[in-house]
């Protein structure tokens, strides 16, 4: 049996996600803190998740860290512009046979709320993840100040604002992946996933770009 399991800030990695479930007739699953490891009878896990910095969402890391299943699958979003080396990064933290792993280009979530992605990018992948055969990662080049604080070059550049129109319902605080944010008002634990941007059912909260990170995206 397959299961895939995702993070997603903005919707990003879910389309993926729901996409691969499709295909491998199975269902998806969001990771939470409180999702279990798969249960026993899984034979396959696949994780998909999005690049943040060049990094692993830290949300996920310790999920990663529990993945005992026999294979494991890994599936990485990312904005267009750098995919860092998180794949491999990845495959060191689980303890299980890597079988599939992609980079998926999608839309940044800073620059668009599309979620369109190139679906035959990962005819491949779900053909391995069907085989289950040995996949061996290759390592990338990984800009080396990627390491350097990427969640506070992150708040740095990107700036979330609560409008009048909050009417305090907690959705955000309920919903947040770094427990990062109370009643529309980040703290400094936030990594400007944007999910609290995206699930407001208010539409109480919007982020703005500094003229930097607005520069580098645009490029």
């Amino acid at each position: 049996m397959t299961a895939v399991y995702y993070f997603s800030g903005s919707g990003h990695s879910r389309a993926v996600a729901e996409y691969l479930a499709r295909k491998l007739d199975t269902e998806h699953i969001e990771i939470t803190d409180l999702t279990p490891p798969p249960s026993e009878n899984i034979e396959t896990t696949v994780i998909v998740f999005p690049v943040y910095c060049q990094n692993i969402p830290a949300p996920i890391i310790p999920f990663l860290k529990n993945i005992s299943t026999p294979k494991t699958a890994l599936i990485a979003t990312y904005g267009g512009i750098s995919r860092g080396n998180v794949i491999f990064e990845a495959s060191k933290l689980i303890n299980s046979t890597l079988t599939a792993c992609a980079y998926v280009k999608t839309e940044h979530s800073y620059l668009s709320d599309s979620t369109y992605f190139d679906k035959s990018a990962l005819s491949e992948t779900v053909k391995n993840i069907t085989l289950c055969v040995r996949h061996k990662v290759i390592r990338l080049l990984k800009n080396p100040f990627a390491d350097f604080f990427p969640a506070w070059r992150s708040r740095v550049g990107v700036r979330i604002k609560r409008l009048d129109t909050c009417t305090s319902c907690g959705k955000c605080t309920e919903r947040c992946p770094m427990k990062a944010i109370n009643n529309g008002i980040p703290s400094n634990k936030c990594i400007r996933c944007l999910r609290c941007v995206s699930e407001c059912p208010s539409g109480a909260l919007e982020f703005s770009l500094s003229p930097i990170m607005n520069s580098y995206l645009n490029r």
